[in-house]
């Protein structure tokens, strides 16, 4: 009863009954946690893989039982992920499907489900017969081919922990706090193989501590799990324990690499145990249950089966695995893997794309750290473009090893006090073929050796010092390490005896040898090596202290000297001149020449003293091997070699600074400086002792005199060099135009320049008033030696100083600094017509401008042009005495007929005709636009007005108002119309029919008013021109009247529309040409009366006249009859 509740308390939280089928294997490893605050702990996992063909297994916490440890019976194992293991591979190209989990689920499709434990102690100490780990689960697939009734089979999942013994203390240890971790398997389970050609796979198992690992088959047990008696599932014949999948395969037990070659198809269990031995006592053992799938794969398209890719053996010529190379070797190699099956992808042919893989102790986690491994220095791999594995290619794969050894690879730590020099590194490479993608595995071995001998040491420098010590100096090969020792032979003869001095450890490089005698005659040097790696080394190279020889000759004029080589043949590292020094008189060692001889001649430098030398000879390395010191009496009568000036320059202070190079004499003690005169030619000005390179001229007038100087040396004897070349001051000079706003600057050539003379630099700092400083610079060619500084700006101080460069910029000769106070005439800052208006009793054009009163300004220019001609022609100068507001009235305006243009232009005191802005700032130019009102008369009893607009207010929103007076009247007060700014133009019809009872005339005259946005505060009016207009005038006279009371026709008088009052006269004759009604008034007629009586019927004569709307006399002589 029990069993069965278990039974179904498995299937309910781990897997559903009707795909209870589908758990394909798993195993069980712990890890020993040897850092941080869970140190001693251990961390269980558990893998299980399910057939992706069944549903997903549970995400609840599973137990691990834990069998002969009462303290701890059982371990939970969390959920941690899930992932698709099934093969990788390319289905497009091979043309046959990939089985996953998701898209192609296949029997083989299987995915990995990770559970892991928290950190957990295991107190007390394992049973001979260990501690084992169990988790069971019933049902196995019913489909596997190698098990008997395999649906009714269930599966436990094993490890086994076992006790430790150390040697050194014949005591079980405590595994809490623990301390070994079980093997893991690197290399996910195979599900998917395929059969009909020869195969490879290995699940590649290793340990963290370097246990030794042995692979062989394990059996597979059912559900329940008992110690000592597990229930073992026996395989189906032919399959045994040994032969669980067909094709004969094979373990390796060291590799862990299996290999068969099987035509038959079908699901099999398989069971791998990994058994882990430290220092000979078996402290674990883990299980992997996996069940595989044999397919018959099928062919390539077009071609055979699949074949397994080759990896080539790198070593002797091609034929090995593994080899041997000595400690310190650098080892390299290319591994490559190849493959040609080819892909028939229907439209063309795909070649097969191989992956590499490698591990191995020796590598770091990222393969290119060299300290993070067992042993290091560890080894590197790449695919030769720095990518690291894995990494893919078609067809052929290629790898890039490379290992530095060094002696620890002689004897490295292996555990158990064992060691090793054997290192073995697994290549991995697989192609993408589907379902299966076929592996081969290679083991590449490398045995490291000690060296027979050390190499011999390289020897670089023996150098005397003056009491004949000796300093040698040495260089490390590559194989030299932290055990490697140098033992040190001299000889006072080259055949010897030479005696051992001393040993010297790594990493010291160099030894004293005190006491050696080497200023009396050479000594014989050299060494030997010696490390854990090698044995003692052949000798180095022999060298020979330089024993130096002084003798005076030619009359003690000249000093000649002899020494001998360092060795023969000159050593490769060695320069190929020695150098020769001599002390000059303050007691220093100066370079006095170079040569590649063994003989050197000196002249006397000297005034009968005693001249002492020594020769050196340098080393790439760094070292040098200095001679011994020998000297004798000489007598100079050479006077010094001339010292060349370097620069004169100068300085701040606007003083000549003169620098020079020392002579090349030893015997130098003193230098006279020598200025040329324009009234006395060449003049010593001062003197100052060797070793100075520089002299300051006090009394330098630099700032406004060209200065030119020469330098001489003396030696202790009193004999003076030539004089150097000539060199001179850069003399800077200015010229500040005021109407110009610009600086000139002019410099003269600098002479004998060192290196020659390649360009001038005018370097420029502006400081502002305000205080701000620009530095800006112009670079000029050789033959220019002017500069004009544009735009300078007033209140503003230039300081200028021009600097001469050489050919390469290292010397430079600096001008006197000059500051220019730019004391200007200030310039208006705006300047801005405020209105043009036309002035109504005289018809002129008034101009108002608003102007700078703080600039320094002559007058102000007048310029027009009519209407948009834009050809501004000058008609008047303004006067400026300092005013804001400047004004001009322009008598020469026809303003009845045309609009004008005007613009206005301060002139400075220069003459000069200046641009400035209406505003401060601003690049437009001051201008002001009149305006012209044109009217004009229609036959339809109406006038047309048109106007142009306003231009060259600054204030926004202008206004124009249009007002009209009638028959030669006051204009009315009220606008007869308004308009808002914004055309060019504008328009007005105005009907005047209602007005004809007037004389005709009508004028009309045009305001605009500028808006109150203007930023100087103003708003002003301008107003055009006054335009007026007559209509043309209409009389009608009739022939009859009847005075007769009856209020009709009583009053004869002519009928009249837009008649002018003016030149009016309307006037009756009787018959015999008697005057007998008169008026000068349209409006009023006669009544057919004389001196008020009734006059009688009959015909009269009438006679009007009037001005017409032109100006011009109108008459009309005609007869009335009077009927009453």
């Amino acid at each position: 009863m029990k069993k069965l509740l278990l039974l179904l308390l498995v299937l309910l939280l781990f897997i559903s009954p009707t795909q209870a089928s589908h758990l394909q294997g798993g195993e069980i490893t712990w890890e020993c946690i040897t850092t941080g605050p869970t140190q001693g702990m251990y961390i269980f996992t558990m893998k299980v893989y399910r057939d992706c063909n069944g549903v997903n297994l549970t995400t609840a916490s599973q137990t691990i039982t834990v069998h002969n440890n009462p303290l701890v019976p059982s371990i939970q194992v969390d959920y941690v992920s899930n992932s698709d293991i099934s093969p990788t591979c390319d289905p497009v190209n091979s043309g046959n499907l990939a089985y996953d989990c998701a898209g192609n689920i296949q029997q083989g499709s299987v995915e990995e489900y990770v559970y892991q434990s928290l950190p957990i102690n295991m107190p007390g100490l394992p049973p001979a017969a260990g501690w084992h780990f169990t988790w069971s689960s019933c049902c196995r697939n019913g489909a596997i081919t190698n098990l008997l009734n395999p649906s009714s089979l269930g599966f436990t999942l094993r490890a086994v922990m076992y006790p430790y013994t150390p040697t050194s203390t014949g005591v079980q240890q405590n595994v809490s706090p623990c301390f070994d971790s079980s093997p893991f398997f690197n290399e996910q389970p195979k599900t998917i193989i395929c059969n009909g050609y020869p195969f490879s796979y290995s699940h590649n198992a290793s340990d963290n501590e370097l246990d030794s690992l042995v692979y062989s088959w394990g059996d597979p047990i059912d559900q329940g799990y008992t110690p000592g008696a597990p229930t073992i599932i026996p395989f189906l014949a032919p399959y045994t324990v040994t032969n669980q999948i067909p094709g004969s395969p094979t373990l390796d037990p060291a590799t862990g690499e299996i290999s068969y070659n099987s035509a038959t198809s079908g699901n099999f269990v398989t069971c791998i145990k990994v058994s882990s031995y430290k220092c000979g006592q078996l402290v674990a053992e883990i299980y992997r249950e996996i069940q595989v799938i044999l397919i018959g794969c099928p062919p390539i398209a077009g071609a055979g089966p699949n074949n397994k890719p080759v990896v080539n053996p790198p070593f002797n010529g091609g034929t090995s695995y593994s080899t041997s190379v000595f400690a310190g070797d650098f080892v390299t190699f290319n591994i490559s893997g190849t493959d040609n099956d080819i892909y028939n992808t229907g439209s063309g042919f795909s070649a097969q794309d191989l992956t590499l893989e490698v591990s191995g102790g020796q590598f770091a986690s990222d393969y290119t750290t060299t300290s993070l491994c067992l042993n290091p220095p560890c080894a590197t791999f790449d695919n030769g473009a720095g990518v690291v594995p894995p990494f893919s290619a078609p067809t052929t794969v290629n790898g890039v090893f490379e290992w530095q050894t060094d002696c620890s690879h002689i004897a490295a730590n292996v555990g158990c006090n064992a060691t090793s020099n054997l290192y073995t590194f697994l290549i991995k490479v697989f192609d993408d073929f589907c379902p299966a993608p076929a592996i081969t595995i290679a083991t590449i071995s490398v045995e490291v050796l000690a060296a027979p001998t050390d190499q011999p040491p390289d020897i670089r420098c023996v150098s005397v010092d003056a009491s004949g010590n000796v300093l040698l100096s040495w260089e490390h090969l590559a194989t030299a390490q932290s055990s490697t020792i140098y033992n040190v032979y001299s000889s006072t003869n080259i055949n010897g005896p030479y005696t051992l001095l001393d040993t010297v450890g790594y990493p010291t490089k160099n030894y004293s040898h005190t006491g050696a005698g080497a200023n009396a005659s050479s000594v014989y040097y050299y060494l030997t090596s010696e490390s854990d790696c090698a044995g003692v080394s052949d000798p180095s190279d022999t060298l020979k202290s330089i024993k130096l020889d002084v003798t005076a000759i030619a009359s003690a004029t000249i000093g000649d000297l002899l020494w001998n080589e360092l060795h023969i043949p000159v050593l490769t590292t060695s320069a190929t001149d020695y150098t020769i020094f001599a002390m000059d008189a303050s007691g220093n060692w100066v370079n006095v020449g170079a040569t590649p001889d063994t003989n050197f001649q000196f002249p006397a430098q000297t005034c009968g003293t005693y001249q002492a030398f020594y020769v050196a000879l340098d080393d790439a390395s760094g070292c040098v091997s200095n001679s011994s010191i020998d000297g004798t009496n000489l007598e100079d009568i050479i006077p010094p070699i001339t010292p060349a000036i370097d620069v004169v320059s100068v300085n701040s202070s606007n003083k000549s600074v003169i620098s020079w190079n020392p002579s090349s004499s030893t015997d130098v003690v003193m230098y006279y400086i020598d200025i040329l005169s324009p009234f006395s030619g060449w003049n010593t000005i001062d003197s100052v002792a060797a070793p100075a390179t520089s002299y300051t001229y006090i009394a330098s007038n630099a700032a406004n005199d060209l200065e030119s100087f020469q330098i001489r040396a003396r030696d202790s004897c009193r004999l003076f060099s030539g004089n150097s070349l000539t060199h001179n001051n850069i003399l800077l000079t200015s010229d500040l135009d005021v109407c110009e706003y610009s600086i000139y600057f002019d410099w003269n050539d600098y002479n004998n320049m060192v290196g020659g003379l390649s360009h001038y630099k005018v370097m420029i700092t502006e400081k502002s008033a305000s205080g701000s400083v620009n530095n800006t610079e112009q670079r000029f060619n050789i033959g220019s030696m002017n500069y004009t500084l544009p735009n300078i700006v007033s209140g503003s101080i230039y300081s200028v100083v021009v600097v001469a460069f050489n050919s390469d910029s290292s010397i430079a000769s600096y001008s006197n600094t000059i500051s220019v106070n730019a004391d200007l005439f200030p310039k208006p800052q705006y300047n801005y017509i405020t209105k043009a208006t036309v002035n109504h009793e005289t018809g002129f054009i008034e101009l108002n401008c608003h102007v700078d009163n703080a600039a320094v300004i002559d007058y102000y220019r007048v310029f027009r042009s009519k209407r948009d001609e834009g050809l501004f022609v000058d008609i008047a100068d303004i006067p400026f005495n300092g005013q804001s507001f400047i004004s001009y009235t322009d008598e020469g305006a026809s303003t009845s007929t045309h609009y004008y243009n005007y613009q206005i232009y301060p002139v400075d005191t220069c003459g000069i005709t200046l641009a400035v802005g209406s505003r401060q700032n601003e690049a437009d130019t001051s201008f002001a636009q009149s305006i012209l009102i044109e009217s004009f008369a229609n036959q339809d009893l109406s006038n047309d007005i048109v106007f142009n607009q306003y231009d060259g207010w600054l204030g926004d929103d202008v206004q124009y108002n249009l007002y009209r007076s009638v028959n030669r009247g006051d204009f009315s007060v009220i606008p007869l119309a308004t308009y808002n700014g914004g055309s060019s133009t504008y328009s007005y019809h105005d009907d005047v029919e209602s007005f004809n009872d007037g004389n005709g005339r009508f004028c009309y005259y045009v305001e605009a008013l500028e808006g109150n946005t203007n930023p100087y505060g103003f708003v002003e009016r301008s107003l055009s021109n006054i335009s007026c207009v007559s209509q043309l005038p209409i009389l009608v006279v009739p022939n009859t009247f009847t005075p007769n009371d009856d209020e009709h026709n009583e009053i004869f008088h002519p009928v009249t529309s837009f008649v002018s009052e003016i030149g009016y006269s309307f006037t009756i004759y009787d018959k015999w040409g008697h005057e007998i009604f008169q008026t000068n008034d349209p409006a009023k007629g006669w009544d057919g009366t004389y001196e008020g009586k009734v006059v009688q019927n009959g015909n009269y004569v009438y006679h009007v006249q009037y001005i017409n709307g032109v100006g011009n006399l109108t008459e009309k002589t005609d007869i009335v009859s009077l009927v009453r």
